[in-house]
Order: C-alpha cells, then sequence, then structure tokens
C-alpha cells in the first residue's frame, strides 16, 4: 500500500481526539499559565479534580528525530499545549509519566521519561521498520491469532507503527514492585513476537517509549473502540502456554544435566513466600520445576521426595500433601525430560532476589509419540494437512479447491464427520457450500492464498486501495470478498457472487 493512501472521513475525528483517546485523558486540558480557556472553565476543573484520587501526568515531546537523539524536548502536562505544538512535533511518549523536567532547562535536555516514573500505560505500539511490507497481512494477523483490530496505524519516514489503545490502562505503583509494568512489558512482547510472522515488526524495540505523533498527513487508520485489557490478557496467557508448552519429539537420549547444584535452583528451593494464582510462576510450578531438576540430575524419587517435600513445609503457603505427591509424581513419570527455562526465569522474577539466573540447556518440556505411532491424529494436524495440500494445489489466482463435500474428505483422507469438524475448529480456512444435496459444491480455501489473491488482483491493476481491516473470516456469514475498490473488478465481481456477504467491514475513521 502506498504511502500516500487517500484519508477518508477527515471531518470524522480530529487529530486532538486521538491525543486524548490514546492517553486516556491522563493530561489536564487546560495549561497552567496562559492558558485560552475562561476562568470559570479553569475554576470548574480545578474544582472537580480536588476529589479525583487519580492525579494527572505529564507526556514528553521532541521536534525532530535529531533532538530526541540528543535529549532534547519539551515536558507537556496539558491538552491545550499539545494541541498548539503538535504540528511542529515529531514524537511523543503516548504512555504518561508521573511527571518530568529537565538536565538543562536552557537547551531543553529532558529527565523523567524513564521506566519506573511511567504513571500509566495506555497504549502498546510496536514498529515497522521498511515501507516493503503489505499492511493487510499485519491486520489479517491480527485476524487469524485472535487480537483484536489495531486503533492506530501511522506512515512514519521508514516504515509504519501500530498501536493497541487499552480500554483500562495498566497503572504503575512502586508499593506493588512495578508489578503492573512487568505483566504490561510481557504483554508487548507477545503481541509484538506473534505478530512478528505476519509483518517485520521491531520485537527489540523499547517498548513504552517515544513514538511518532499522530499527524493529519500521517494517519492512515483510526479505529475507536479500545482493545479489551482483561482479552488482551487472557490471550497472552494462552499464547505462552502454545509456545512455552511445546509438544516436541525426542529421537534421542539427552545426557542428564545436574541442576540441582546451580544457582537458580538453590534460590528457588530457598524461596519460602511462593503463592498461587500466577499463571506458569505459582506453587505448582515451582515444584514441578525443582523435582524435573532432580530428575534431569538423576536423583533417585524417594531421595527428591525428602528435600521437596522440606521445601513445601517450609513455605508460607504449602500444597496440600495428595497435590504436593501428584506433581512430583508426574514430574518423574517420563513425560517430562528436563526444566524449562521461560519457567525458571519467570520463577526466580517473582520470587528471588533475582541475583541468581538460569545457566544450562533449554531442557525438554513435554514430548508424545510420533504421529505414525498414535491412533487417531490431533484435529492441528488434520488442520495442518488440508493447509499444505491446498498450499501446493491453490494459487493466488486459482485458491479455491472444489468439489463435493464427500470427494474433499476422500481426498484428505478423512471421514466426513472429523473433516467438518476440522474446518469448523480451523481458523485458517475458509469454506463456503453452493446448492444442497447432491448438487452442493464446496469451495475451500486457505485464508493466506486468499489473501495473496487480493494482493495479486490489486498489483494486477496497479491502483491504490483504501485500508481497510479483513475483519471477515471470524464467522461463516462474513463472507470472503467485501473489499472495494481493490484492483480487478471483474475478479471482484466473480468472488462477490460465489461469497455473497450482508456486512461490511468497519469504515476508515482517519483524520
Amino acid at each position: 500500500m502506498g504511502e500516500h493512501t487517500e484519508l477518508y472521513h477527515r471531518n470524522l475525528v480530529s487529530i486532538g481526539d486521538i491525543l486524548t483517546f490514546m492517553t486516556h485523558d491522563s493530561l489536564t486540558p487546560y495549561k497552567k499559565k496562559g492558558t485560552r480557556a475562561s476562568l470559570s472553565n479553569v475554576v470548574r476543573f480545578e474544582k472537580s479534580e480536588e476529589n479525583n484520587p487519580y492525579r494527572k501526568g505529564v507526556v514528553f515531546v521532541s521536534h525532530s528525530k535529531e533532538d530526541l537523539t540528543k535529549g532534547r524536548g519539551f515536558v507537556v502536562t496539558s491538552y491545550e499545549t499539545l494541541l498548539e505544538k503538535y504540528q511542529t512535533l515529531s514524537h511523543w511518549t503516548p504512555n504518561t509519566y508521573r511527571g518530568g523536567t529537565y538536565y538543562d532547562f536552557k537547551n531543553r535536555v529532558i529527565k523523567g521519561h524513564e521506566r519506573k516514573n511511567l504513571k500509566q500505560i495506555n497504549v502498546i505500539g510496536m514498529d515497522i521498520d521498511t515501507k516493503e511490507t503489505d499492511l493487510y497481512n499485519l491486520y489479517m494477523g491480527c485476524e487469524e491469532l485472535g487480537l483484536p483490530r489495531p486503533n492506530l496505524l501511522l506512515s512514519t519516514p521508514r516504515g509504519y507503527q501500530v498501536f493497541f489503545v487499552l480500554d483500562k490502562p495498566f497503572y504503575i505503583h512502586k508499593k506493588e514492585d512495578y508489578k503492573s509494568l512487568r505483566v504490561a512489558e510481557r504483554l508487548s512482547n507477545n503481541i509484538r513476537k506473534a505478530l512478528k510472522q505476519y509483518a517485520p515488526v521491531d520485537t527489540n524495540c523499547v517498548p513504552f517509549g517515544f513514538y511518532r505523533i499522530p499527524k493529519e498527513d500521517n494517519v492512515l487508520d483510526f479505529y475507536t473502540e479500545s482493545a479489551r485489557t482483561s482479552e488482551l490478557l487472557s490471550w497472552s496467557i494462552q499464547y505462552e502456554k502454545r509456545n512455552m508448552f511445546r509438544v516436541i519429539y525426542n529421537s534421542c537420549n539427552e545426557t542428564s544435566n545436574n541442576q540441582i547444584d546451580t544457582d537458580w535452583y538453590q534460590s528457588l528451593i530457598h524461596a519460602v513466600n511462593i503463592n498461587q494464582g500466577y499463571y506458569g510462576a505459582s506453587r505448582n510450578n515451582a515444584l514441578l520445576t525443582l523435582a524435573l531438576a532432580n530428575y534431569q540430575s538423576g536423583i533417585a524419587f524417594d531421595v527428591a521426595y525428602d528435600e521437596l517435600d522440606q521445601f513445601n513445609s517450609n513455605m508460607n503457603h504449602p500444597l496440600p500433601k495428595n497435590e504436593f505427591e501428584r506433581t512430583l509424581k508426574s514430574a518423574y513419570s517420563s513425560k517430562y525430560k528436563g526444566v524449562k527455562r521461560s519457567y525458571v526465569e519467570s520463577l526466580l522474577e517473582l520470587w528471588t532476589d533475582g541475583r541468581a539466573s538460569f545457566i544450562g540447556r533449554e531442557g525438554w518440556y513435554k514430548f508424545k509419540k510420533p504421529r505414525e505411532e498414535r491412533i487417531r491424529s490431533h484435529y492441528d494436524e488434520r488442520e495442518e494437512d488440508i493447509l499444505n495440500y491446498l498450499e501446493q494445489n491453490t494459487s493466488p489466482e486459482h485458491p479455491f479447491v472444489e468439489g463435493s463435500l464427500s470427494w474433499l474428505a476422500e481426498t484428505f483422507g478423512m471421514a466426513q464427520s472429523t473433516f467438518k469438524e476440522v474446518l469448523k475448529r480451523s481458523r485458517k480456512i475458509v469454506k463456503k457450500t453452493k446448492g444442497r444435496g447432491r448438487g452442493a459444491v464446496t469451495y475451500l480455501a486457505s485464508k493466506s492464498v486468499i489473501f495473496k489473491s487480493l494482493l495479486v488482483s490489486r498489483k494486477r491493476q496497479g491502483q491504490k486501495a483504501q485500508l481497510t481491516f479483513v475483519n471477515m473470516f471470524n464467522k461463516e456469514e462474513k463472507q470472503i470478498i467485501n473489499i472495494l475498490p481493490f484492483g480487478d473488478e471483474q475478479y471482484i465481481s466473480d468472488m462477490t457472487t460465489l461469497f455473497s456477504s450482508k456486512t461490511s467491514p468497519p469504515r476508515i475513521r482517519s483524520s
């Protein structure tokens, strides 16, 4: 998509709306000195703030990339100032800080934009440092991953920036040892790592630092429905579960590593305040990790039992005996072949002084029988079979495989009931049936090939398309093609006839 894509509906949303939306009204509306607002409005606001338990914060801004690299900028406390200055600014911090000042007031060298001075996390942002990418892939990735639609897409001189605006900010508190900040950072890392398979997202940038400030000439897409923070956290947990609990095949014997003499093991086994309710870092995970370290080190079950029983007894909130024994037996069941580095690091971060770190091989988490040794394949493996076939037998010019349902099931080597269930569960396969009874024809395609088909059509026509969120793949009644203008009108017409839809994708809201 070209950088100079026409912006639609400029009159619907102002830059001021976007700035306020992104920062959750966390700045004062008026300047402390020299405000143009009426005295009555200022007094009314100050009176309303008297009983507000949440103090307003500040954002940092800079006029140019060059100034920013030299640490030069301004501390902004009000929306009035932000709206007066934004046209002359290049960067800002959409996440709000508690306060700010200057190392050098004369030269405007700013101070206070460090991690632990954050007041609240309002947005999850990410960089794409190249123009050589198709932004539809990113939006499609959000759909496939179960992430919400991005709220803001900005064009930058070298690429793009994407933002999810949280409906409930993460409020940062020193007295809670910055727990919310760590959670927000972990969420940000997971989102960026997940989306990297769809677009060249920078996974190494500072998650809550400076970003380009929205302006009329760089806003490509704006969407006003905030991302639900609770749903993002649930997504993050499931993402970590899928990636940290990887099921892998073991084809060789691992030599035992001595884990029980390591600093991390000794640090963790002396922790007494480990509690429940922490995903991946609770009492059960700590016990399982320590037990796996014993198993990997070749320690006999009875010896490990005695040591870990003492560990459990020393905890402020020990596990019940039956749960303790079940966890220990599970560690010694041969299903697991060692500790998981990610869990060790999480446990050390939460429950120890942080001096010890994981040293050693990554370790195995869990393995299962090779597919050929199992009676029934998992549904995700069946789905992968279909996707592989579609990848080999379709193309962007011809994205569909068609035939009767029974013929397709036989082609993929499945019973019809299994075939239907795989399609029902899949988030990566599109299915549409035309007609009824014996004359019915089922069309099958992978979402990725459908998407590439649209891109080929657009490039063939050389037209610049309106950026529209591809949200039509999450429900069967939201059919495939409903994006206009896109390119080959006859191709679009044929596809739309085949997959007619009563719904329309969300409109662009840009300013």
